[in-house]
């Protein structure tokens, strides 16, 4: 593909970013104006912001050209819950990968977004640039603001327009354009900034909703969420009664609902409501909560009218944030729970190890797990009865495996690390908030164990993980006790450690990086999570060091 992107396909690239990383990249090149390369010298330092007419506006210093990049509010405030969440100090890099790897991901972003047919399949980051540049100069936007934010040597459209805006012209400019006098807009941008906020600080899925409806209904004439299978979760400005009735007469008719629960492959959908109820005009609008592809309900809201790309493009947004929200909380609450119910699958398609078992009559089990960037799974896995050499053949032909790296060969046996795709069961248990307790492969079948909070939604995990895949059926169910732990050292792993601390803990365990002589290197370690070697030791250094003042601390 060559050339800008429209407003409605950087909407669509943007509603097929799955992780918050992928999300963010997008908005820096598409809705910020930076290029890949630019993208991958980006620190939090580089963040700054000025003040004019009583409003705060943040801006990127960017390191290659030092020119000041406008950032709309919401997405300064993804960029810094990003850093936040990710641990990223002041001069760090904010997406410690290469500029290839940042283009690839933005390529393969916008092929999710495709049809398969259309430019979308071809688009780069370049392509958001473009869309970026074009999306302001058609708004009216100063060109002479287009030029200094985007970095653009020359471009014949801007050639009358040489002198450099100031930082109040690129504010003004740049709020006008996303529309802080347009009502519409305007209450997205609030909307969004009060979601973001409320989002912040919740522990339990009924506080995620409730935070939900009442960060956004303020903005329209009712909001309410749905579990699942449709049963009324929270609302806000609509007595329980109203939601649940329109949820049977209305939400259910625009088909994101089926008999199955929340339709995966849809994100939005709106309906007219009933006049008599509603009064005129009154539309529903609705959009799925998801996280990495896994519905977890729909967030509804009424409006007077629900036919606007910004409405579609605001709530599919909020659905993604919300269902990112969720499964954090949910794996929050297995860590932290003493009991749990244990589903225990049977599985014989759908994986990488069950396929190879049965190909080359060997068996794996499953050491450790951690999930990584981009919805992958970092698996180490004890493999027998098969060569080295064959196991990596078969790796090469399934894509399914991202990589795959011998650790250590004791003979009859072999621990490898692996990066397997989340479109597997094993995934989808991970995305369900469960904890895999135990994979176990051999000749072609698979027992795979997962432990789940108390409380949880068990038929809909179960049919996520059987309706997905053929050949796989629940074989028990039963309650269970977490494996004990030093109350303190829980306590910090679960509660003071960042989630990158805790993946990158388990990451050097279950790879050998403690034995000696090491099974795994940092450098090893980090290319498999994504992350340079520094960042690693980084958060590698921090985590022991929380775990130490755990334990140590009563003796000094």
């Amino acid at each position: 593909m060559s050339g800008a992107l429209t407003a409605e396909e950087y909407e669509r690239v943007a509603r097929a970013a799955r992780t918050y990383r992928e999300g963010l990249v997008v908005a820096l090149c598409g809705r910020v104006g930076l290029r890949s390369g630019e993208l991958a010298d980006v620190k939090p330092s580089h963040r700054t912001e000025r003040s004019f007419d009583g409003r705060t506006h943040a801006f990127l210093r960017v390191p290659n050209d030092g020119r000041r990049a406008y950032v709309p509010d919401d997405v300064a405030r993804e960029f810094e819950r990003y850093v936040n969440a990710n641990d990223i100090e002041a001069d760090e890099r904010v997406f410690d990968v290469t500029p290839r790897r940042l283009q690839m991901l933005v390529s393969e972003v916008a092929t999710r977004a495709s049809t398969g047919d259309d430019r979308l399949a071809d688009a780069a980051a370049r392509d958001l640039r473009g869309g970026f540049a074009k999306r302001h100069l058609d708004d009216g936007v100063d060109p002479r603001v287009v030029r200094a934010t985007g970095g653009w040597a020359s471009l014949d459209s801007l050639e009358p327009y040489t002198e450099t805006p100031t930082d109040r012209e690129i504010a003004v400019a740049m709020t006008d354009e996303e529309g802080a006098d347009d009502g519409e807009r305007l209450a997205f941008a609030g909307a969004s900034r009060r979601l973001g906020a409320a989002l912040d600080d919740v522990s339990t899925r009924a506080a995620v909703d409730r935070a939900a409806c009442e960060a956004l209904a303020p903005s329209f004439r009712a909001v309410w969420t749905c579990d699942e299978h449709g049963d009324l979760g929270e609302c806000a400005g609509v007595d329980a009664e109203t939601a649940r009735a329109t949820v049977r007469e209305s939400v259910r008719q625009t088909g994101l609902l089926d008999g199955h629960g929340v339709d995966e492959q849809g994100a939005f959908a709106q309906r007219a409501l009933d006049a008599d109820r509603w009064g005129p005009n009154a539309s529903v609008a609705a959009s799925a909560i998801r996280s990495s592809g896994t519905p977890h309900g729909v967030l509804c809201a009424v409006t007077e009218d629900a036919n606007t790309e910004g409405l579609r493009g605001f709530l599919v947004d909020a659905g993604r944030r919300i269902g990112w929200t969720t499964a954090a909380v949910e794996r929050k609450r297995l860590l932290v729970a003493d009991t749990g119910v244990e589903l225990s699958f049977g599985v014989t398609h759908g994986s990488f190890f069950v396929a190879a078992s049965r190909e080359l009559d060997c068996a794996f089990d499953l050491e450790g797990l951690v999930p990584v960037e981009d919805g992958d799974l970092l698996c180490f896995v004890t493999a027998s009865d098969a060569s080295v050499e064959d196991i990596l053949a078969h790796a090469d032909g399934d894509d399914r495996v991202r990589d795959v790296r011998l650790i250590r060969d004791h003979g009859d046996r072999a621990h490898l690390e692996c990066v397997v795709s989340g479109g597997t069961p094993t995934g989808v248990v991970v995305d369900r908030g469960g904890a895999v307790e135990s994979l176990s492969v051999e000749a072609g079948e698979a027992t795979l164990i997962g432990v789940f909070p108390n409380g949880v939604d068990v038929r809909s995990v179960v049919e996520a993980v059987t309706d997905r895949f053929e050949g796989v059926e629940l074989h028990a169910k039963r309650e269970t006790e977490r494996r004990p732990q030093t109350t303190d050292l829980r306590q910090t792993l679960q509660e003071d450690l960042t989630e990158k601390q805790r993946a990158t803990l388990r990451a050097a365990y279950f790879g050998g990086y403690f034995e000696w002589p090491r099974g795994s290197t940092a450098e090893e370690l980090a290319d498999a999570m994504d992350v340079s070697a520094p960042t690693l030791h980084n958060h590698l250094r921090k985590a022991q060091q929380k775990l130490l003042t755990a334990a140590f601390a009563d003796d000094a």
